[in-house]
């Protein structure tokens, strides 16, 4: 029996005072060793002389989630001990403060490449609003691939200085550090370094090269893309695939011959439909006779491809064949890029097949919303009538697209859908406003 149960036990047997006092001569120095430290007294454990102790108060003010701790825990940004420098970065991630940022970014150029990556994730959670649970490089990669544009909050300012940070680091002596400053850049939107990016597209290592391309799609433009061009030979597949996709979704019309080329070593394969699927994005007029080759290929997969990328040459002269050969269309998805195709030639009447797809499942429900995006905000008007559809999905998917539209005139057109009985379509209803609002106030502030 433990020294503490044989008093606990006498204590009670014998009851009164001696009981007690013999009860608080073992119990006292335990309870008092094991209190805890003051917010101040963590404050000052910063500047022991101990590393040990400056590591495990920087931990405590971390987890206090105070905004007090950031200006002390910032002063030790340069201590000379390391582990004492992550476990401050680790901290200010922890209290997500912005103004814990100038810190962040100097410890970008920290000599310990662990403080450098753990710098990354922590700018990157902070203004993405997103919390990982695991090592940083499987969250930026998981990350960055998630979407085809950044993914900062429209309200959120990123400090210029964050980027030119980043921009620092991917140039970094450790190869995941170069590939994981492009994936933030581009979660981050970092619009002022694309430059940087597009020099990283000639990195002698491939992770960083398809982590700038992947970047490049997110904060570059087409005349950045034309970079990308030379990564269609690039000798590792994962680039080359990354540089594929870029150059689509970037519209790198200049592009056109080189995929061409491409889609020809490779028609047979399944990479030849990915270079197409790439091509056809790009509305380069020298593949038109691909195109209409394509119309008459067993593969409704590509047969789809090849009416959307003559939809995108923008040529009026395919428009009386495109109605005919809709109509003898068997495919439905096939059938609904003929929708697209004569919707973006001028008859808007075809878009309501796409807008009534909108909440079909999978893939296709999301093309629809791509055609839509694309239609652009000359059709919102064309669109309104239906946000009293019958099909809640539509009514919700509506919602997300005169978002993406970003005028805030749709603002009262979206509002009665505040009461939607459909909460889905309430939610995309409040969202969509919550973003049109926010434009509305940038655009009075910029003027």
């Amino acid at each position: 029996m433990s020294r503490l149960r044989k008093v606990v036990l006498r204590a009670g047997l014998r009851g009164g005072l001696t009981g007690v006092l013999a009860l608080a001569l073992v119990v006292g120095p335990l309870a008092v060793g094991a209190l805890p430290q003051s917010f101040e007294d963590e404050v000052a454990n910063l500047k022991s002389p101990t590393p040990k102790t400056r590591q495990q108060a920087a931990r405590a003010l971390g987890q206090s989630r105070r905004a007090a701790a950031v200006a002390p825990l910032s002063a030790l940004v340069r201590d000379p001990d390391p582990d004492v420098r992550l476990e401050v970065v680790l901290a200010l991630r922890e209290l997500r403060d912005l103004s814990a940022v100038p810190a962040l970014v100097t410890s970008l150029q920290d000599g310990d490449p662990k403080v450098r990556e753990q710098a990354i994730g922590a700018l990157v959670e902070m203004y993405s609003e997103r919390e990982r649970s695991g090592a940083v490089a499987r969250f930026l990669q998981s990350f960055s691939d998630e979407f085809t544009r950044p993914s900062v909050p429209p309200y959120t300012t990123v400090d210029p200085a964050v980027f030119q940070g980043l921009a620092g680091t991917l140039r970094d002596e450790e190869t995941h550090l170069r590939a994981e400053s492009a994936q933030a850049i581009g979660i981050l939107g970092g619009t002022s370094v694309a430059s940087d990016l597009v020099m990283a597209l000639q990195d002698p290592e491939a992770d960083v090269r398809g982590a700038a391309a992947t970047a490049l799609v997110k904060v570059g433009t087409a005349e950045d893309g034309k970079a990308l061009i030379p990564l269609l030979a690039d000798e590792s597949s994962q680039v080359r695939n990354r540089a594929i996709e870029a150059i689509g979704i970037l519209r790198v019309r200049e592009a056109g011959p080189a995929l061409r080329e491409l889609y020809e070593q490779h028609k047979r394969r399944a990479l030849g439909t990915r270079v197409l699927s790439a091509m056809s994005l790009t509305g380069d007029p020298s593949q038109a006779d691909l195109y209409r080759e394509l119309l008459g290929s067993t593969d409704p997969e590509r047969r789809r491809l090849a009416v959307e990328g003559l939809a995108r040459i923008s040529d009026p002269a395919t428009l009386p064949g495109f109605k005919k050969d809709f109509q003898r269309e068997g495919n439905t998805d096939v059938q609904l890029a003929y929708n697209f195709a004569i919707a973006l030639l001028g008859d808007r009447a075809f878009i309501d097949s796409i807008v009534l797809n909108l909440s079909a499942s999978g893939r296709r429900g999301e093309r629809m919303r791509d055609y839509l995006v694309e239609l652009g905000p000359s059709f919102t008007e064309d669109l309104y009538p239906y946000l009293g559809d019958q099909d809640a999905g539509v009514r919700a998917a509506l919602a997300d697209v005169l978002a993406e539209f970003g005028d805030p005139a749709a603002i009262d057109r979206l509002t009665p859908l505040l009461n939607d009985p459909n909460s889905e379509v309430a939610d995309s209803a409040n969202r969509a406003i919550q973003r049109l609002q926010r434009v509305a106030r940038a655009t009075s502030l910029d003027q």
